[in-house]
């Protein structure tokens, strides 16, 4: 039947990610630390400053918008198709990764695209909301990107959002600027959710995975451990590499099984 097979031992197709950190902490930077010639970074935002001299290629979103004359949703859609189909015209760029830095700032520039076409001075919910749900079917789409082998980083700025328990109790906890409302389920779309964090003291800088009350982060694949390094080579190898693979032993209980990695 076409479809069925047994799990695979290993991650067999790329991987999406979101990292996200309040403005500054790097997150740019670390869209850096992925291999040139096999990555693409759309720029949303002005911060290319880390990037400078790293022969990484990059696709000004804002700059193709005032060329093309084609407008935000064109343009987005436009790329994607391009990467989609593998007719970028680079010769030596094989898109293996992609970054979008940032949809904290893709979200507002939504918002601004759907206020000045309904000719509205200011934004309202209706354009707030369809920024949102707009966002959140891009992230479905590009993540979907992963089928065809391409590991999706989505950079993110953080927002403190209060949410309510089933209990009825508020609690603040931090996640993706994106929208209260779309935050966790842009979050439930993607493999890896990590908190991009630093030390001012000592200008360490890491990423947290493991649970966390004060911030929203997830891996739905074993490898990494609660904090890593800020480094998305060094993390996806270490995702990649891990075996899920049980092998059967035999025990003073009978059969039993272990993880082998």
């Amino acid at each position: 039947m076409e479809g069925l097979g047994r799990a695979p031992n290993k991650i067999d197709r790329g991987i999406s990610l979101i990292i996200y950190s309040d403005p500054g902490i790097g997150k740019t930077t670390l869209a850096g630390t992925l291999p040139v010639g096999e990555t693409l970074i759309i720029n949303t935002e002005a911060g290319i400053g880390p990037l400078l001299g790293s022969g990484h290629y990059l696709f000004n979103v804002g700059q193709a918008v005032i060329n093309t004359k084609l407008g935000l949703e064109k343009v987005m859609s436009d790329l994607y198709q391009k990467i989609r189909t593998r007719s970028l015209d680079c010769d030596d760029l094989t898109v293996k990764n992609v970054v979008i830095d940032n949809v904290s700032e893709l979200i507002d520039q939504l918002t601004i695209f759907y206020t000045e076409g309904r000719n509205k001075e200011f934004p309202e919910i209706k354009e707030r909301g369809d920024a949102a749900y707009k966002l959140l079917e891009w992230v479905h789409n590009w993540r979907d990107l992963v089928d065809m082998g391409i590991n999706v980083v989505f950079n993110a700025w953080e927002f403190p959002y209060e949410l309510r328990n089933t209990n009825g109790t508020v609690i603040t906890q931090t996640t993706p600027m994106v929208g209260q409302k779309a935050a966790q389920r842009i979050c439930g779309l993607v493999d890896v959710v990590g908190h991009l964090e630093n030390n001012e003291k000592t200008d360490k800088r890491w990423i947290r995975f493991g649970p966390s009350r004060q911030y929203l982060t997830k891996t739905q694949f074993q490898g990494l451990e609660a904090g890593e390094p800020p480094d998305l080579s060094l993390i996806l190898n270490k995702l990649n590499a891990y075996n899920y693979e049980k092998e059967e032993i035999n025990d003073d209980d009978g059969l039993g099984q272990r993880e082998t990695s």
